[in-house]
């Protein structure tokens, strides 16, 4: 087996172990970014989501998150690339707003680590005028999250997150399936 094809296999254990484990729950999905790096960021994510009830209508969420973004080049920002991977731990409680309407509603924290490539700055015409080497940044998160289930296998979850020192501020949709 080659070393790629090891870090799939031990990417899919961690995904599924917890999950088999009792009473965790496992979802995955993928969605849309988007940010401020310190230029305006969009990209996808994909997310797994474990939960596990507690209290009625309280539970614990565990997000673990992949994603890559791109930003453009404004007078008072790079163009980069960037890539961040990410691990929140919410606790989460149901709010009935109405019948039809019970999302999940969470506040966490988590770290990320983010790695900005291709830093250019350009010029008035688009041409780049200067390039940057790549930064490595870690980060404390502060989070907020809301879950709305759809139907009992699909959510959609919305995520806002800030991280500190590096205040890299990030806003994601995913489309998440359940699997048990």
């Amino acid at each position: 087996m080659k070393p790629k094809t090891w870090k799939v296999c031990f990417f899919m254990a961690g995904l599924v172990l917890p999950a088999s484990c009792g009473a965790w729950r496992l979802a995955v999905g993928g969605g849309l970014l988007a940010g401020l790096v310190p230029g305006t960021a969009l990209g996808w994510q994909f997310t797994g989501q474990w939960t596990r009830s507690t209290y009625a209508q309280q539970r614990w969420l565990v997000d673990a998150n992949i994603s890559q973004y791109g930003t453009q080049a404004t007078a008072s920002a790079w163009r980069e690339r960037g890539r961040e991977t990410s691990l929140l731990v919410f606790w989460e409680h149901r709010a009935p707003f109405s019948y039809a309407f019970r999302p999940w509603i969470g506040i966490g924290g988590g770290i990320s680590h983010y790695r900005l490539d291709d830093r250019q700055l350009l010029n008035g015409a688009g041409y780049a005028i200067a390039s940057y080497p790549a930064i490595v940044k870690n980060d404390g998160d502060l989070a907020i999250d809301m879950t709305v289930p759809l139907t009992s296998s699909w959510s959609l979850a919305v995520t806002a997150q800030t991280g500190f020192p590096s205040r890299i501020s990030t806003v994601s949709m995913t489309v998440l399936w359940r699997f048990w």
